[in-house]
């Protein structure tokens, strides 16, 4: 009875690692490029957000925004990205509030009012994290950038995880007052950003369109460089690079696949942002050239996801031997002429 109980969880389990990351999702952007390439990925991420509402993100964070268990003092805590206070899910959500630490609320990383809340980008999880509310009302509708002298909220034990202050970034520092996450949180931010510039491109019938106040400052209103300014496309790409996907960038992709149906590429495969805006624009994207976050071969918080050289990190990613093929649409790692499927599992 034990042993049956067993193998029914442990089938559970390698259903859900599966269902993580369909097998076929990215089968369309295999020897793509340029246009191609980002219509493609708006294509992918256009299969969400199913089934969310604004609402729903509430119910949402209690699973997709919280500590792993392993995390000392904090595990189960909302993880918020401006701000070192541990709310507890469900608890102390906005709400009114006075001071860092009173409340954490639903903050658009892209301003709402920088799309007139058009939905579904309203409610759409792959930019709307939980934070601190005052944090985030010090943020306000302001572009993120780059400050070196910046205020930043504390108040006893809390301390925000941001600051906002005069722009700095060097050839862009016209822009008055930014918002400049830490370091730590950059490269998620500027993923996030990534995702909803192919998930709603111009054109789309649910895409957004950004041209005026501080949004204009990140979004253009034209295709040029797929939706972005030339400052948004400097700085993001900076950050990108400088703050590689971490397992917490994972963790909550696999969570949003769950809760909306749909996936940010750019965690999956960080190399992709090369391939619009970076380096290897002028080259074709292929499986054999990347290494997905969720391989063996990619290493969290140091790869690029480049399977081919070394890469914007200085780190090399490549794996001996390996290979990747796409058999009926389903795409497949080879290892010593071995078969495995995206989540590592070996192929019968």
């Amino acid at each position: 009875m034990n042993k049956h109980i067993f193998s029914i969880l442990a089938l559970c389990f390698v259903v859900q690692m599966l269902w993580a990351i369909d097998q076929s999702y990215y089968s369309s952007i295999d020897n793509t490029q340029g246009k191609t390439l980002r219509d493609n990925l708006a294509t992918i991420t256009s299969s969400g957000p199913q089934g969310m509402s604004y609402a729903k993100l509430w119910e949402a964070y209690k699973t997709t925004d919280v500590y792993p268990t392993d995390s000392v003092g904090k595990a189960g805590k909302i993880w918020d990205m401006y701000s070192n206070v541990l709310f507890t899910p469900g608890n102390g959500q906005c709400g009114s509030y006075s001071n860092i630490g009173d409340c954490y609320n639903r903050e658009h990383s892209v301003p709402k009012s920088w799309f007139g809340d058009k939905t579904p980008a309203y409610y759409d999880m792959g930019h709307i994290v939980p934070t601190d509310g005052y944090v985030n009302n010090q943020r306000s509708n302001y572009a993120f950038g780059e400050c070196a002298n910046g205020t930043r909220i504390t108040s006893g034990k809390y301390r925000a995880a941001g600051k906002l202050g005069q722009s700095t970034f060097p050839g862009y520092t016209t822009y008055t007052r930014v918002f400049e996450p830490d370091d730590q949180y950059k490269g998620d931010f500027a993923r996030m950003y990534m995702y909803m510039i192919v998930r709603y491109k111009k054109g789309n019938n649910d895409g957004i369109t950004i041209t005026s106040g501080d949004g204009g400052k990140m979004f253009n209103s034209s295709d040029a460089n797929f939706g972005l300014t030339d400052y948004s496309v400097a700085l993001l790409m900076k950050w990108h690079r400088m703050d590689p996907v971490s397992k917490k960038e994972v963790d909550r992709n696999n969570g949003m696949q769950k809760v909306q149906n749909n996936r940010n590429p750019f965690i999956d495969y960080p190399i992709l942002a090369e391939y619009l805006w970076g380096k290897n624009t002028s080259e074709t994207f292929t499986f054999d050239k990347a290494i997905g976050s969720f391989e063996e071969g990619f290493v969290w918080g140091v790869s690029d996801g480049s399977a081919m050289q070394t890469g914007v990190n200085n780190v090399t990613t490549s794996k001996p031997f390996t290979t990747k093929i796409i058999i009926d649409g389903q795409l497949f790692i080879l290892v010593d002429d071995v078969r495995y499927n995206m989540m590592g599992q070996k192929v019968k």
